[in-house]
């Protein structure tokens, strides 16, 4: 099969669907402007993975040592093995007992989904389809991946990373837990995660007992979260992709069990923090620095005194008039609640949900403005077809994601052709 041109004319999705669909064997080569990512097949099944860019972080040995799953010193033997015998790393480490086979097969599998979920962001490159007769891989250890599940991760990760970076804007980020009165654990299975909304947050903790449960992505990352490590160090640490990983972070933050932390300093490779050292200045005289002190605490009574003059029209910060404020959310609110039913009512005329809200505007439901909140931004739209849901989230003046603004709808389950039927139930989630 020849498969060859550039993602611009042919998108990823697209390319995996086809080998899929055919189940092809052989290596599907993809160059983009920062790296090149070779992907084998086995019958259609993606079984391998490998970036020339990140070689190292994306190694099996080197995600193991960075997973605490294998120590650095147990590595470099096993490396030397495998230079005197050629055998394959993952054999020469279960026989000689430096990890376990659950380790190595969690390994092998985060190695190869670490590389192929960063190939959805991905916006130009070329690529080439190399069929063969066979694929080398561990096939006692690896477990071939499915390439719907790959596509519809794909799709979800599309989806909601924009959301997710205008909150966690920076994998520079250090965050530190948040003191709760409750247990956390792992939920056994992802039905028993909590929802968002439900009893996680701090007024609904008060009045309940037992342990919060979260999923096991996010215990991973809860695990390592100290104040000193950032965002990027945790997930490397973590069987965890970028995506994720990040999207752990954000849903810890929403269940206010973390919050970012305030750090002077840089954290080093052992973890401790060191502490930059001001360099000494001369020094100043003394009436130099008692008139400084006077003109000081002047300006401050100024900014404090200002702010209350009813006729200073532009003070510093700038006022916030509550009323007012209070009026836009109520506004914005009755939007959202407008625009959901909106949705329902596309959903109910033609079967399907709307892929984006400007799809209300057009089919005349909504006029374009009923779109947009006060301020004139577009609500956030993230459709879910896979689980049969859809959110809408709002923004507050300052243009951020504004948590008491959040519809979640939930479809009741699929009817006789498959299509999913909405149950008309809405939680509108107000976190104060």
């Amino acid at each position: 099969m020849a498969l060859e041109g550039t993602l611009h004319d042919f998108a990823l999705p697209d390319i995996l669907q086809l080998i899929s669909l055919q189940k092809k064997t052989g290596l599907l080569t993809l160059r983009g402007p920062e790296d090149t990512v070779i992907i084998g097949f086995d019958s259609g099944s993606l079984v391998s993975a490998e970036s020339q860019a990140k070689r190292l972080d994306t190694r099996l040995g080197t995600l193991l040592v960075k997973t605490r799953s294998l120590a650095p010193d147990a590595l470099a033997k096993a490396l030397e093995i495998q230079g005197q015998t050629l055998q394959r790393l993952g054999f020469i480490l279960l026989k000689n007992g430096f990890c376990d086979a659950d380790q190595l097969r969690a390994g092998l599998d985060a190695q190869v989904r670490k590389i192929a979920y960063g190939l959805f962001r991905w916006t130009d490159g070329d690529y080439v389809f190399d069929q063969q007769d066979r694929i080398d891989y561990d096939h006692e250890y690896f477990r071939p991946i499915q390439v719907e599940s790959l596509l519809m991760e794909g799709a979800r990760m599309v989806d909601e990373w924009p959301i997710i970076q205008k909150v966690i804007r920076s994998p520079e980020l250090v965050y530190q837990r948040v003191a709760v009165g409750q247990r956390l654990e792992p939920a056994e299975g992802a039905d028993d995660v909590e929802e968002i909304g439900d009893a996680t947050f701090s007024r609904a903790r008060e009045r309940r007992d037992g342990p919060i449960r979260i999923s096991k992505a996010e215990w991973s990352v809860y695990e390592l979260v100290d104040g000193r490590r950032s965002i990027g160090d945790i997930i490397e640490r973590t069987f965890l992709s970028d995506f994720e990983g990040t999207k752990a972070f954000y849903d810890l933050l929403s269940r206010g069990l973390i919050e970012e932390a305030r750090r002077t300093g840089v954290v080093d490779e052992t973890g401790s923090i060191s502490i930059e050292m001001p360099s000494v200045r001369p020094r100043l005289p003394v009436g130099a620095i008692l008139l400084g002190l006077v003109l000081l605490v002047l300006l401050a009574a100024g900014l404090r005194l200002q702010a209350g003059n009813p006729a200073n029209a532009f003070t510093v910060p700038r006022r916030r008039v509550a009323a007012v404020e209070g009026f836009q959310k109520a506004y914005s609110l009755t939007r959202l609640r407008r625009l959901s039913e909106a949705i329902d009512a596309f959903y109910l005329t033609q079967g399907r949900f709307p892929e984006s809200p400007a799809v209300i505007a057009s089919s005349g439901l909504l006029s374009p403005q009923d779109l947009a909140d006060p301020w004139d931004r577009t609500y956030r739209y993230i459709l879910q077809n896979d689980t049969g849901k859809y959110y809408l989230a709002g923004f507050d003046a300052e243009g951020k994601t504004d948590t008491d603004l959040f519809f979640a709808h939930a479809a009741r389950g699929t009817g006789a052709a498959g299509e999913i039927q909405t149950s008309g139930k809405k939680e509108i989630i107000v976190i104060k």
